[in-house]
Order: structure tokens, then sequence, then C-alpha cells
């Protein structure tokens, strides 16, 4: 019994051994797993980091590109915005000298009409210049007839009574010269006047349609610019295209200002010649306009040609009015420097008796 016990315990420290061996091996053994798996980890890590980093920079890189790309567009937006710019100018400029053009033959075939009229005008005039040189020929002929008959009387006292008796037939002659001498007023009666009322307000339309398309698309470019301005200035992280869009605003306004005033214009000058012309048919007796200085026989047909033929219709003008008709009749501030309507206003009042 002893002996089992014995051979039992020996047995049991046996197993106890071997059972510390494995432990060591397989502690050992795990331990040399272990350290593999850490170095493929951080094999794993680096190149993890690595790729990482790599796509860090490609970040990095696209952000660059992405900045560089929205500056080029917006560079190329203010190209493409001064592009059409340029063209609306190109277009303004054709309308300009498209009405140029129409003005400019408006004004060649109006010359035109004046010279067929002052041919026309001018041919009783040569016609009575050659008739009278014609009988200022006669009258020379006669004059030396006299002259040979009055020599021939001193010779001869018997041909006093015919002689004397030939100079009132010459008279008529004489009295018919002096009487168809003044032949300009015939000419400035059948002058043409020089201004049409019904051609200026057909070219105010036109020009007042053409300037109305001008300022509505100027005004549209203008709301353009500044929408553009404030959608900069939200972002803001492009100072230069601010800059740039601001200046152009600045343009488009004053644009939009000349183009306001332009159209202002034309619109108070067709309104003061539609009121001037509505105002002719209750005017009974025309005023003499030549009493006010400044007016002469030209201004005066241009005047009456608009519907100005009384000095109480000059009276009521407001500078608004002396303004567009200085405008329309060209003839710059001569109106207010002569003070048209104060003398209208004093030739209205009656004289004391």
């Amino acid at each position: 019994m002893q002996g089992f016990l014995w051979l039992l315990l020996q047995m049991t420290l046996l197993l106890f051994a071997a059972a510390v061996v494995f432990a060591m091996l397989g502690w050992r053994w795990r331990g040399q797993n272990a350290e593999r798996d850490i170095k493929l980890l951080n094999t794993r890590i680096d190149a993890e980091s690595a790729a990482f980093k790599i796509a860090q920079d490609q970040r990095d890189a696209a952000l660059s590109n992405d900045q560089m790309l929205r500056a080029t567009q917006t560079k190329i937006e203010c190209d493409l915005q001064e592009a059409n710019d340029h063209r609306r100018n190109l277009e303004r400029d054709l309308i300009r000298v498209h009405d140029e053009l129409q003005s400019a033959k408006r004004d060649a075939d109006q010359r035109s009409e004046d010279l067929t009229a002052a041919r026309a005008a001018l041919q009783p005039t040569q016609a009575e210049v050659s008739a009278l040189q014609t009988q200022h020929d006669q009258l020379l002929r006669e004059h030396e007839r006299l002259q040979k008959n009055l020599a021939t009387q001193r010779t001869e006292p018997a041909l006093i009574a015919p002689v004397s008796a030939s100079p009132p037939a010459d008279q008529p002659r004489k009295t018919r010269l002096v009487t168809t001498a003044p032949t300009p007023r015939k000419k400035a009666s059948t002058t043409k006047p020089t201004v049409d009322a019904a051609a200026t307000l057909t070219r105010l339309d036109t020009e007042i349609t053409t300037q109305q398309t001008l300022f509505t698309a100027l005004r549209q470019e203008r709301d353009d610019w500044l929408r553009r301005v404030s959608r900069l200035r939200e972002k803001s992280t492009d100072p230069a295209g601010i800059g740039l869009a601001t200046k152009n605003l600045i343009r488009s306004e004053s644009q939009v200002a000349e183009a306001q005033a332009v159209l202002d214009r034309l619109l108070r000058q067709q309104q003061v010649l539609r009121h001037s012309l509505e105002q002719v048919a209750s005017i009974t007796q025309d005023d003499d306009l030549t009493k006010i200085k400044g007016i002469k026989g030209v201004l005066s047909n241009q005047l009456h040609a608009f519907g100005i033929r009384s000095f109480q219709q000059i009276a009521s003008w407001t500078d608004s009015d002396v303004e567009a008709f200085s405008e329309l009749l060209a003839f710059k501030d001569r109106a207010k420097r002569d003070e048209w309507v104060k003398q209208a206003q004093a030739m209205e009042v009656p004289p004391v008796v």
C-alpha cells in the first residue's frame, strides 16, 4: 500500500513537471505568435498611415484645384459679362448710328425739298429779273433815242413840240419798273417753313421708342450687376471679382441715369409740342411774334409751324417749356437770354390810353 502511494506521488510529480514544461512551451509558442501578430499589425498600421497621408495629400490637392477652378470660373464669368456689355454697347452704337443715318436722311430730304421750293420760288424772280433787264435795255435805247432827239431839237427848233410830248409816254414804264422792283416779299411768301410739326412728332415717337428699349436693356443690365454684387458679397471669397462687379455696377447706374435723362427730355419735347398744336384750334388771331426781341422771320415761321402763334402762348411758358422749345428749334438759350416770356407777358397787357 505504501509502495502504491509512493508510485502515485511520483507519477503526480512527473505529471506536474510535464505540465509545467508544456505550459512553458505553450507560453513561449504563444509569445512568438503574438510578436508575429504585432509585427503584422505594425506593418499594416504603417501602410494605412501612408495611405492616409496620401489621401490627405490628394484631398489638399483637390481643394487647391477646386479653388483654382472657382477663381477661373469667376474670371470666365467676368469676361463673359464684359463681352455681353461690349455687345450691348455695340448694339446701342448701332442703334445710335441708325438713328443718326435716319436723321441725316430726313435732313437731306428736307434740304432737297427746301432747295426745290427755293428753285420754284426763284423761277418767277428770275423771270421778273429777265423782264426788268429787258425793260432796262429798252429804257437805255429810249434814253439814247431821246438824247438824239434832244440834240436834233437843239439844231431844229421846229421839232420842240413833238419831242416835248414824248417823255410822258415813257413815264408808265418807269412807274412799272418801280412797282415791280420789290420782289423779295413774293419769294419770302412762297418759301416753305424749315420745320414740320408732324415730321417732328414722328421723329420724336421713333426716338422715344428706341430710347425706351435702350433704357429697359440698361436697367436690366444694372439689376443683373446688382444681384451679382450682392451674391459675391455674401460669399466674400473673391475681392477682385467684387471690385470689378462694383465698378461695372457704378458704370451701369451712370448709363441708366443718362438714358433716363434723355428719355425725359424727349418726352418733354413731345408733350409741349402736342400741347402747342392742340392750342392752335383755339387761336382766333395770330400775333406778330417778331415784335419780341430775338425772334426774326425764320424763328417766327418755325414757331408758327410748331403751333406757337400768339403772345399768350409764349407768356404761359414754364422754364421746362422754354428748354423744350429751345431743343426743338435749336436756338439754344436765346429765349431765356432775351426773356421772351417776360416780353410776351408785357405784350399781353393792353396799352393805356
